[in-house]
């Protein structure tokens, strides 16, 4: 009997290039340190990016230093984010996560995360206050670190299930199906603009919550549509190009 050789190509390369050929390729164009990416991150859920960044800025102004930030009254901290979700309970979290890093390595810093294997990090990271998986990834993938994380939103969850390379559970779930279905010679950047792709390119542009547009969807022919109902648009979509009003 002869064996073959070809490895099976994973569903998730093939999704990759068909958001690919229609938005191109992805890559940050700045990272920020990993202190600066979980405060940024800590106050982010459920918020609009447009408000989410608005009120990191405000914090970097309102206060001189993250250590500064970290001995704040978390009602201080709430006022300066203010217009986020929940922000008495994120100033909450985010302060004490702060000062558990401190506590733990010395002085306000995650460098030394860069020395683990990812899932230490990102455990590391998650027995802190207000880090779930997805924090934890933004942490590990957005920032100077450049770790292998994919980072898992709500975008991401929604996109990955309709197509049908997730089942049921939680976002933890989503992230943990994804990576193994990530190849091993995916970097981070790679991995960087697979969550471009499936959260703005596909979920924000062309599947959102409701009203999907099937019918110009470069993944349709390999999407199972689970939950779309008949409010799916068919009419042809096409990228804003420069000189558009």
């Amino acid at each position: 009997m002869q064996l073959s050789l070809a490895l099976a190509r994973s569903p998730l390369e093939s999704v990759r290039d068909a958001l690919l050929c229609e938005f191109g390729p992805q890559r940050p164009v700045a990272r920020m340190d990993p202190i600066s990416q979980l405060v940024k991150s800590s106050i982010s859920g459920r918020t609009p990016d447009a408000v989410s960044w608005a009120a990191f800025l405000r914090l970097r102004a309102e206060f001189k230093s993250w250590e500064d930030l970290a001995e704040a009254k978390p009602a201080r901290v709430a006022m300066a984010i203010q217009d986020v979700t929940f922000p008495e309970d994120k100033a909450r979290r985010l302060t004490t996560a702060l000062r558990m890093i401190q506590e733990k390595v010395g002085w306000l810093s995650l460098s030394h995360l860069k020395t683990l294997e990812v899932d230490q990090a990102r455990w590391e990271l998650q027995a802190l206050p207000g880090v779930g998986v997805k924090v934890a990834a933004c942490v590990l993938n957005f920032s100077d670190l450049a770790m292998r994380a994919l980072v898992v939103d709500t975008h991401v969850d929604r996109v990955a299930r309709r197509i049908g390379l997730v089942g049921s559970g939680d976002t933890t779930n989503t992230y943990h199906t994804l990576m193994a279905m990530a190849p091993a010679s995916w970097t981070a950047d790679d991995l960087f603009e697979l969550h471009w792709l499936m959260k703005r390119g596909l979920g924000q542009m062309l599947c959102p919550h409701e009203g999907p547009k099937c019918g110009a969807c470069p993944v349709k022919a390999m999407c199972a549509k689970v939950d779309v109902g008949h409010s799916a648009e068919v009419l042809a979509w096409r990228p804003r190009t420069a000189g558009q009003g």
